[in-house]
């Protein structure tokens, strides 16, 4: 039973997390449309859309990232220390290459999710996350979004603690 609400909990934010970063891709879809047209440069679209997208949350505080095909970190409204770098060399404490993790999954899929690693906003310890990343070709771009799963995983121990189970079994 508590593995089931395990399960349903993440189905239920990894559903929330693809559908916010679909909405996101949106304003990539706008910007790239208004270049098309020619109303405005390459230059002047992208810096809207990264505009738009650094300001936009939903739920508690959840936001959008963008990295390039080549893990390049475009846009990262929390740490923008990592914006214009290469994010080839983050890893979580697991060893995950992250946005290369990213880049893989779209260049596999065009699309998906992807867990890892990740601390929160204000805090330095990593927890559990999953995202969804999607592709943005007319500018060889990724978007995504994350949401923590480490509530989800502290409930699972707490009921099967209290079953007297091994949480890992």
């Amino acid at each position: 039973m508590a593995k089931d609400a395990y399960d349903q909990g993440l189905r239920d934010r990894q559903q929330l997390v693809k559908q916010t970063v679909q909405t996101a891709s949106g304003v990539l879809a706008w910007a790239q449309q208004m270049e098309s047209s020619g109303q405005i440069d390459r230059n002047q679209a992208q810096a809207a859309a990264k505009q738009a997208i650094t300001k936009m949350r939903y739920g508690k505080n959840e936001y959008f990232f963008i990295s390039d095909m080549q893990a390049n970190v475009v846009m990262h409204p929390i740490k923008p220390e990592l914006n214009g770098k290469s994010g080839s060399t983050i890893r979580d404490p697991n060893g995950v290459a992250v946005f290369e993790v990213f880049v893989d999954k779209v260049r596999k899929d065009r699309a998906g999710f992807v867990e890892y690693l990740w601390p929160k906003p204000g805090k330095d310890a990593p927890v559990g996350k999953v995202s969804y990343v999607q592709g943005f070709e007319p500018w060889g771009w990724v978007i995504g979004s994350g949401l923590y799963v480490d509530d989800l995983w502290d409930a699972f121990v707490t009921s099967t603690t209290r079953l007297g189970a091994d949480p890992v079994d």
